[in-house]
């Protein structure tokens, strides 16, 4: 009998779990069907369940069940009566009006702040990318789409042929569709790679946009900074943030494994004004580590509306992201029946698989850029797509790729695609030639307006090699400017290029351009050269080797060899120590080149049009060094020249973003002024706002054989003053230069200062005063002061109109 018993007692959770249920569903918004994630389910027999990212559940029930509690945060509490008869059940929560109130809690501090203190003080343990490797591959998918959801729920008897026509679309197809499969290797600290293995664009052959759409968020929710579409937000776990969010515990559920989850809510508090966060996280007692998060930025008003989701797994003794939901609104974008505008929404997933936490990996695994695309990535055919599909796709998915590929070859999406590329680089194609924007037209002081043409071949002709050339006139000094150039790529995944120039063209006096330098005129840093009035004509050739090694990634290298002859400016000559008898006017050097770029981390796209830069969070580190020869090419002058450029962006939680630019240089022998160091000035009374220049120097004011410039400004964003959804942005600016020179007597007929007390200047922009979503226009005043500046105080006054591009 007591035998009986004990089997009986030990076969009965078995029994009771052979007669429980298995029950499927999913849960969504009842005003717009969206997917809720992270719903807390518990049956009326006690069994309990959390929604994943899609809001799909599965939840074991007893069929004696005949109910479910729903309850999630900003929704009204739902019991669900169960379906047996239905596979899968589809719920639906009203969404309740929800505002986190802060309050008082007293006595003692918030609760919630024990839990997220506990969650700061584990971060490093429990941050993705503080593990020493790890590899996986994602599956991505983005559909954009129409929301047009009030002519779905009208009678059809009611719609116009327009609406009618909206509807028809909106049923069967979405406007856009895209797939990415990504597998990405890293190695801390920050050696990253991502190789795109396979990419599916509704109407495109280029995967450029799919990698960019990939990027809007990040697969880590630890750093002290949450980036979101290339805007800058505080983390709401990171260090101090419980002085400036309000967080609020919600609620409190058990895992299967009987851990705690905390759910809290978080806000920016109300007297806090920062670039904040809003949403909820779910913590997880074993290790405080973040199980779930749902976020959207406070400000979410602007042109984008963006909400991210993110869900951890505990996988081989450590959290790791497996899912990543990004959803969108688009309110620059729009559908029109001909009397309403309907908005454009994006949702965006990524699913994470294959993980592993401890690869055998090895730096010389990685390759030279960050990020590349398989030559085979748009070729891929079912089978392969069929393997890392979560789901197949839905016949609504077909007809989306089906109808938008047959607009996208008839309207040649690819061929805009590929313009809108180039025209990033300063291109505009032709069929097979580029015409080159920066030779076609520009103004300065000296030339006045400049008018030509430049050609270059493009890849239609050979993707190894481009041959160029250039003709223009400048109306002012009026005289013709030509040149031509041949450039072959030796080894495209190091960058490796042969490039050989020939010309006849002016340069500027005193100028500093480095090896990667690109004459963008849209750039605000490049309008100082709106104020050139000294330049000389320079007759030269160039031959230039550039490279990358692949250990040294993160370097560009540049070697090369220059001739040159300079005519000089105006009535300007120049004599030597050594014979100060002897008036020189034209001037011949001969130099050899190195230099290299140092950008650690830089994450850097090579796409089949070159290379598209996402930037580094650290300082950018340019050095030259040029080798001046006497008697080699008839060269005329024997000189060391080293040159260096540092420069430094970075957010700062709670007070905005700053920039710092260090310019620097030395010359160890004696030159003429064409070769030596201008200040950079760009003053004119009321005049156009120039970056990384003195604002109230006067072109060519200043001139050194050695220097030192430091150009700093903080941006404080809209965190000081806003008015609803008028919300300028304060920068302040500061900038400094020193400089010297050895033998300033050696250079005759030209009015000119040194800078050895030092040259001040500083000021404010205000940003934003216009924002026009595509440009900015802004207004400021900087003001000149210290050793040279001006007895008469207007003077030191500089007005300026700020202009900025948001691409």
């Amino acid at each position: 009998m007591i035998f009986r018993l004990f089997v009986f007692l030990f076969m009965f959770p078995a029994i009771i779990s052979a007669q429980n249920i298995s029950m499927p569903g999913i849960v969504v918004d009842k005003e717009n069907n969206e997917p809720l994630a992270f719903v807390n389910i518990i049956s009326s027999s006690g069994y309990g369940s959390i929604t994943d990212i899609d809001g799909k559940f599965d939840i074991t029930i007893n069929p004696d069940d005949s109910c479910l509690t729903l309850s999630y945060i900003g929704y009204e509490t739902k019991i669900f009566h169960i379906n047996l008869h239905e596979k899968e059940q589809f719920i639906q929560l009203s969404p309740k009006s929800f505002e986190l109130e802060e309050v008082t809690i007293l006595p003692g501090i918030n609760p919630a702040h024990r839990i997220i203190n506990n969650v700061i003080a584990n971060r490093n343990i429990n941050n993705p990318n503080k593990l020493k490797s790890f590899s996986y591959i994602s599956y991505d998918k983005m559909v954009i789409t129409i929301n047009a959801d009030s002519i779905l729920d009208k009678d059809v008897s009611n719609l116009d042929t327009n609406q009618m026509r909206v509807r028809k679309f909106i049923e069967s197809k979405d406007l856009f569709l895209l797939e990415t499969v990504t597998e990405r290797k890293y190695i801390s600290p920050g050696l990253n790679q991502e190789n795109i293995l396979a990419t599916k664009v509704s109407g495109l052959n280029d995967p450029v946009m799919a990698f960019m759409i990939s990027q809007i968020q990040s697969t880590s929710f630890y750093d002290e900074i949450i980036q979101i579409a290339g805007s800058n937000y505080v983390n709401p776990i990171s260090k101090g943030s419980t002085n400036n969010y309000f967080f609020l515990i919600e609620d409190t559920i058990y895992s299967n494994t009987n851990d705690s989850i905390y759910i809290i809510s978080f806000k920016p508090k109300t007297n806090k004004k920062f670039d904040g966060l809003t949403g909820f996280l779910h913590i997880n007692n074993n290790r405080w580590a973040i199980q779930n998060v749902k976020a959207e930025p406070q400000d979410n008003t602007t042109g984008i509306s963006i909400k991210i989701q993110q869900s951890y797994e505990f996988i081989q003794d450590h959290w790791f992201p497996v899912q990543l939901n990004t959803d969108i609104i688009f309110r620059m974008a729009s559908a029109s029946d001909g009397s309403t505008n309907y908005p454009l929404i994006g949702n965006g997933r990524s699913y994470i698989r294959d993980i592993n936490l401890n690869p055998d990996l090895k730096k010389k695994d990685f390759s030279y850029h960050e990020v590349e695309i398989n030559k085979e990535a748009t070729k891929r055919k079912g089978e392969f797509w069929k393997e890392y599909r979560v789901d197949s796709l839905t016949a609504r998915e077909l007809e989306t790729y089906r109808f938008i590929d047959s607009i996208g070859k008839a309207e040649n999406f690819d061929k805009m695609a590929s313009t809108f590329q180039t025209l990033l680089t300063g291109k505009i194609p032709y069929k097979f030639i580029n015409i080159d924007m920066d030779k076609f037209i520009h103004y300065n002081n000296y030339e006045g307006l400049y008018l030509g043409l430049g050609l270059h071949t493009n890849h239609k002709i050979s993707s190894t090699f481009s041959v160029g050339g250039y003709w223009g006139y400048g109306f002012r000094d009026e005289s013709a400017k030509f040149g031509g150039d041949l450039s072959i790529k030796i080894h495209k995944p190091s960058e490796s290029t042969i490039r050989i120039d020939a010309y006849d063209k002016v340069t500027p006096s005193g100028d500093v351009e480095f090896f990667d330098d690109k004459n963008q005129i849209w750039r605000p840093e490049y309008f100082y050269k709106f104020f050139y009035k000294q330049m000389n004509r320079t007759i030269g050739g160039e031959l230039n080797y550039t490279f990358r090694i692949r250990p040294l990634r993160d370097f560009s290298w540049v070697v090369g060899i220059r001739t040159q002859e300079k005519y000089t400016y105006d009535s300007y000559y120049f004599t030597s120590t050594d014979e100060p008898w002897n008036p020189v006017t034209n001037f011949s050097t001969t130099d050899f080149m190195l230099g290299f770029k140092f950008s650690f981390r830089e994450k850097i796209l090579q796409t089949t049009k070159g290379q598209i830069s996402l930037g580094s969070k650290f300082p950018v580190v340019w050095l030259n060094y040029t080798k001046g020869v006497q008697g080699i090419l008839n060269g005329d002058y024997s000189f060391n020249r080293y040159d260096l450029k540092i420069s430094f962006d970075h957010f700062f939680k709670y007070i905005g973003e700053s920039s710092i630019v260090i310019n620097a240089g030395i010359i160890d022998g004696q030159l003429p002024i064409s070769n030596l160091y201008s200040g950079v000035g760009s003053y004119n009374e009321f005049t156009v706002y120039a970056p990384v220049s003195f604002g109230t120097m006067g072109a060519n004011e200043f001139y050194s054989d050695q220097y030192i410039s430091l150009f700093l400004s903080h941006n404080f964003k809209d965190l000081l003053f806003s008015f609803r959804n008028y919300k300028p942005e304060l920068m302040i600016v500061t900038n400094v230069g020193f400089g010297s020179l050895k033998n300033p007597g050696d250079h005759h007929n030209l009015d000119f200062s040194t800078q050895e007390k030092g040259y001040y200047e500083s000021g404010i922009i205000i940003r934003k005063l216009l924002n026009l979503q595509i440009y900015e226009l802004g207004a400021g005043v900087l003001y000149r002061y210290g050793p040279y500046g001006f007895d008469k105080q207007s003077k030191n006054f500089a007005y300026k109109l700020s202009i900025y591009y948001t691409f």
